[in-house]
């Protein structure tokens, strides 16, 4: 029992392990493509018609004739080819040789514009500079085709680049751990719509029976025309049906409040009218001699008014009734003590009776220390937390010292319309 319990949370932790696991090699692997990429599109730009035609290479393919310089027939086609052109100069700076130079550019440089071109451009032309003894080989490229910048970066940044570097892994974790998470939510919002649908129509597909089974058996109940044992037997169909058509409920308002899918219809209550109400009601079917009822309302109590779904409070305080009736224990006659007064912005309601109390596991189950589904025995008690905990409020249970349970409901009270329009008024 303990296994299938725990299965849910099992199953949770584990997506959530797994989501994060994927999502970090996800993560990894879409940073290590895509700095492969910028290495694989740099290399082909180095290999391909985007590089420099090497400056060495043409120096060599020069021949000197008594015309000057002439390149090879190869060279001058790849030249063409990349949309490049070339210029040699001499220990001097004068152009000693060119090759579909740019008219734009000198023919003529000093050492400073020399030095210049070196390290950035040539009337804005990209080049590239080989020096072989006096000479200068420059390849240059078409304007707007290379961005070329000496870049520097300070020795104290570098140092604190490296001391900041694993923030920079933290903060890719702690990315990780937030995609985890939404993704973890999501799976876990729509498994839980899942189950709540699949259980909205289990109910919905037993009541048409049920109301048959029911119909049937009050009918055949009340016929003259069976026996005395017989209807006695339908009697027994109806009472259960009646049970399981509670039961068919009370799976419907637990999944619907504990997933916050349970509409609240909420309007102005007095609570002291309630607790009378089902303290008359609960009386007048109980046995006589069997059941004592003592409600106890301070002054203040009498005058609060608190925002609630009346049906829902209702319910839970007849689940009380019903829980100390069934599983008190007591032979004997049952008292039950309910008091009502004011504490700050609370509505305070204590319910106690003198039966067994609780025992620890149940308690344990109550008091929200313990994950494992409530026994079948105080389904009802679960309910009655369940609505409280949906109002805002707040709930204790506990034993009294002198025997019998206890249970303590904190509701927020609110001021009626009517006196808030009142006092406006005045």
């Amino acid at each position: 029992m303990k296994l299938r319990n725990s299965l849910p949370g099992v199953r949770i932790l584990t997506y959530f392990v797994l989501t994060g696991v994927v999502t970090a090699v996800l993560v990894v692997v879409l940073n290590l493509l895509f700095v492969g990429m910028l290495f694989y599109r740099q290399w082909q730009d180095v290999q391909g018609e985007t590089s420099y035609v090497s400056g060495k290479e043409l120096l060599a393919a020069l021949d000197r004739t008594d015309a000057g310089y002439e390149p090879g027939e190869d060279m001058r086609t790849e030249l063409t080819r990349r949309k490049q052109w070339a210029m040699l100069l001499d220990e001097n700076g004068q152009v000693v040789w060119s090759y579909e130079k740019p008219a734009e550019v000198p023919d003529t440089y000093s050492r400073s514009d020399i030095a210049r071109m070196t390290r950035w451009y040539l009337k804005e032309y990209p080049v590239h500079i080989y020096v072989q003894d006096e000479r200068i080989m420059v390849v240059g490229k078409e304007k707007d085709s290379m961005w070329k910048y000496s870049v520097e970066f300070s020795l104290s940044w570098i140092e604190f680049l490296a001391q900041v570097w694993y923030w920079m892994l933290f903060l890719n974790f702690l990315c990780i751990l937030i995609l985890s998470v939404f993704f973890t939510r999501r799976w876990s919002i729509s498994r839980e719509r899942a189950r709540m649908e699949w259980i909205s129509g289990i109910s919905h597909d037993i009541r048409t029976p049920l109301s048959m089974v029911l119909g049937y058996a009050d009918t055949l109940e009340n016929s003259e025309n069976l026996s005395a044992q017989e209807r006695q037997q339908m009697a027994v169909i109806r009472n259960q049906s009646m049970v399981l058509k509670a039961l068919v409920e009370d799976l419907n308002l637990t999944s619907g409040l504990e997933y916050s899918m349970q509409p609240l219809h909420v309007e102005e209550v007095r609570p002291t009218a309630v607790v009378r109400e089902v303290a008359a009601d609960i009386l007048g079917s109980a046995g006589e001699g069997k059941l004592e009822i003592e409600v106890c309302i301070s002054d203040q109590a009498e005058r609060l008014w608190i925002a609630a779904d009346r049906k829902l409070l209702i319910r839970a305080l007849r689940n009380l009734f019903h829980n100390s009736l069934q599983h008190s224990g007591q032979k004997e006659t049952m008292v039950i003590i309910l008091r009502v007064w004011q504490e700050r912005k609370w509505c305070c309601i204590s319910f106690s009776d003198n039966g067994v109390g609780y025992s620890p596991e149940i308690l344990r189950q109550l008091q929200g220390r313990k994950k494992n589904r409530a026994e079948q025995k105080i389904r009802g008690l679960g309910i009655v937390r369940k609505v409280v905990l949906a109002h805002g409020g707040k709930i204790r249970f506990e034993n009294n010292k002198e025997g019998g349970s206890f249970c303590e409901i904190r509701l927020r009270t609110c001021r009626k319309k009517a006196d808030k329009a009142a006092k406006n008024v005045t």
